[in-house]
């Protein structure tokens, strides 16, 4: 019990030596918890918040809360990581001394826990206070913001305890980094074993700047393709691509400089000693503010300029209604025709299928979804062009007779993302399908119905309606000569399997006849007085379960569709993007700020120690003040001219990928060019004040 006692002591008196040490990593932490509980809890919250299905879908307001969930998330990891690296640097010195003074490793081993544990329970009940404040802030500012009172969901039980298990999942990731760290220290048997130098020279630097290099032009080159879908993903591998060849290049000049340039490495080794011997730890700071500064300016930053000057949700719906109908609704069309005396216009399409209309990749056994667009003649698109431009001039689409060529209008706002028409492995060729989704085809049968088109062009625009989702109700234009075709496709193909009939009873005999269903074959729109447009709306509405030919397959494809309540939902959408987006933007930033200060407090005694060691050597206070300012303002500089090169290259992909007019691109750009003065200059005024901050410790420490 003694020794317990003396142990807990002894134990205590070092925790309490490291308290800023360990201030610092509960509060990033914390952070993370916080951040964590707000993303999921206000995904519950506003999952029952919206008028249709669609709030649940891929493209919907939720996939809005969990895409920034992932970002933040991840950038909370780098965060603890890279503290926890810091932290760790502080206190393996410690451990090794202390194991020369005989401590077991049992008890060397149960210290750690014991850190571990306080530090995590204490960022769990501090994450949860601070992440219901933001879920209460959150909800209160939407609200108001849209003066809307959704049927807000509550936050279910199971949240505590899965962020409870996430957050343990990530400190048993930063923990292991702790041999990546170890590597980094040169412990041997001398006095000096605990001084942490970190190597200059590493394996394989020349391949990894080429790796690097080739990582960053082949992501801004894809960023720009349609089919690439402005993926997060090249995004990371932009930030990898930086990493790999900044770290090694500077490896490979300074070391350069040290063996071809002795004299001049010799003379500067006292300004330039952190250069030398913190490679890796300044490469990993410069990755982590060029990375939040970016998914601040312009991740966000375009996605939130995008919504502000998107096109007036009225004038993207030139008719009240739009019908996906089949034969049997002539009648109630001429009832609506002469009882509320609406225009009804009708055009010939058939229902085209693309293979897969979800962005994930499907795990064994689940079921990939398949998406359901329009398919009309090269007549029909002209007609639909000339209704909602009456100055629009008849243009060669380059469709060929087969159908081999489609031409593709994305019916969406210029604020949805840039993506492809079909989903399946090949997003540059869309395999289509003539006809109703076929709900056990085989992909994989080069016998199946399901063809790759080429595309011979698109563009983004709304001819009939931006309904359903951005991923359905999409048109795909046929030469006219195909069309006629197409319009018979159907007489063959069994709906279930998309077999044609002589293949199906091939393969299954007797067993059962070959399920034919025709669908849809009139694209009607539909005008009328807005006095009229409830009653309408239920008089279509009556109508939907009998045009459910394969049951209900895919809820927000429907058989008609109302502009009033589309662009009622689209305004609360962009608003809750817009908020979301805002919120994100602000995030980033305290975690960009509470980063540096980290990086302030975990470095604060070393350089302390080093300034001593500078007044010694006989360096005046001017010279130490321009090598400490200059140490520091390199953590603004680099990432402010990798934010600007960056934002440059991505900003144009976007505007190609997502077909913006010039004068949008201006408007756009101008934007995004104020957006990232306001951040350069309030990220330059807190570093400026850090300087101050450091500057006077330093001169206090002086005297």
């Amino acid at each position: 019990m003694k020794e317990d006692k003396l142990f807990f002591l002894a134990m205590k008196k070092i925790f309490l030596g490291h308290y800023k040490e360990m201030r610092i990593l509960i509060l990033c932490e914390m952070i993370l918890t916080a951040i964590s509980y707000a993303i999921v809890s206000g995904y519950q919250m506003f999952s029952s918040g919206h008028s249709s299905e669609y709030f649940l879908q891929e493209d919907g307001i939720s996939k809005s809360f969990f895409s920034a969930g992932m970002i933040l998330l991840f950038c909370g990891m780098v965060l603890i990581i890279t503290v926890l690296i810091s932290y760790l640097g502080k206190r393996i010195p410690e451990y090794v001394f202390l194991q020369r003074m005989g401590i077991s490793k049992k008890d060397l081993k149960k210290m750690v826990l014991y850190e571990a544990a306080i530090s995590y329970l204490a960022s769990i009940i501090g994450g949860f206070f601070v992440g219901k404040i933001l879920n209460i802030g959150l909800k209160t500012l939407i609200i108001q913001a849209l003066n809307i009172n959704f049927k807000l969901g509550k936050v279910a039980f199971f949240t505590y305890p899965l962020i409870c298990v996430l957050i343990l999942c990530i400190y048993g990731l930063s923990f292991l980094l702790v041999k990546e760290l170890e590597s980094d220290f040169l412990i041997i048997t001398n006095t000096k074993e605990t001084a942490r130098v970190e190597k200059l020279r590493g394996k394989f630097r020349i391949p990894k700047i080429v790796l690097g290099i080739v990582l960053c032009v082949y992501s801004v080159y894809a960023y720009s393709k349609i089919y690439h879908y402005e993926s997060a993903f090249l995004i990371i591998m932009f930030f990898a691509g930086l990493y790999l060849s900044l770290r090694n290049i500077l490896s490979v000049f300074l070391e350069y400089t040290k063996r071809k340039n002795e004299k001049k490495y010799y003379k500067n080794l006292l300004k330039n000693n952190r250069f030398y011997y913190r490679i890796n730890t300044i490469s990993r700071y410069i990755l982590f503010f060029s990375l939040m500064s970016f998914l601040s300016c312009f991740y966000f930053g375009i996605q939130f300029i995008s919504i502000i000057n998107d096109e007036k949700a009225e004038n993207l719906y030139s008719y009240d209604f739009m019908c996906i109908a089949d034969r049997a609704d002539d009648k109630i069309f001429e009832k609506i025709k002469e009882k509320y005396h609406a225009t009804v216009v009708e055009y010939p399409m058939v229902r085209v299928a693309n293979a897969d209309k979800t962005e994930h990749s499907e795990g064994r056994g689940e079921v990939v979804i398949q998406g359901q667009q329009i398919g009309i003649s090269e007549l029909t698109y002209y007609k639909l062009k000339k209704a909602i431009d009456p100055s629009y001039k008849k243009k060669s689409l380059k469709l060929d007779k087969n159908g081999k060529k489609v031409y593709i209008v994305h019916q969406q706002d210029r604020s949805t993302k840039a993506q492809p028409l079909d989903w399946y492995y090949n997003k540059k060729l869309p395999d289509l399908h003539i006809g109703l989704p076929c709900e056990y085809c085989d992909h994989a049968d080069h016998e199946t119905t399901y063809y790759e088109k080429i595309v011979a062009g698109e563009e983004i625009s709304s001819l009939t309606g931006c309904y359903s989702t951005p991923k359905c109700e999409n048109l795909v234009v046929f030469s006219d000569e195909y069309f006629e075709k197409a319009k018979n496709e159907w007489k063959d193909t069994d709906v279930l399997t998309g077999y044609k009939v002589e293949r199906y009873n091939a393969i299954y005999g007797d067993e059962g006849e070959p399920y034919i269903v025709e669908g849809p074959t009139k694209l009607v729109l539909i005008q009328t007085d807005e006095k009229y447009m409830d009653q309408i709306d239920r008089e279509l509405e009556s109508k939907e379960e009998k045009h459910k030919y394969i049951g209900n397959y895919d809820s927000t494809v429907k058989f008609h569709y109302s502009s009033k309540t589309a662009i009622l939902d689209m305004k609360t959408e962009r608003a809750v993007k817009a908020l979301i987006c805002i919120y994100i933007i602000l995030t980033l930033s305290v975690l960009n700020w509470i980063m540096l200060y980290a990086m302030h407090e975990m470095e604060k005694k070393e350089k302390t120690e080093r300034e001593q060691f500078l007044i010694f050597m006989g360096m005046d206070k001017d010279e130490r003040k321009k090598m400490n300012r200059r140490e520091w303002y390199v953590y603004w500089i680099i990432p402010t001219i990798i934010l600007v090169i960056s934002t440059a290259f991505f900003m144009k992909d976007t505007m190609v990928a997502r077909m913006y007019t010039e004068d949008m691109r201006e408007i756009c750009e101008l934007q995004e060019v104020e957006l990232l003065i306001i951040w350069i200059v309030i990220n330059g005024i807190y570093f400026w004040i850090m300087n101050r901050k450091v500057g006077k410790e330093l001169k206090a420490d002086d005297k």
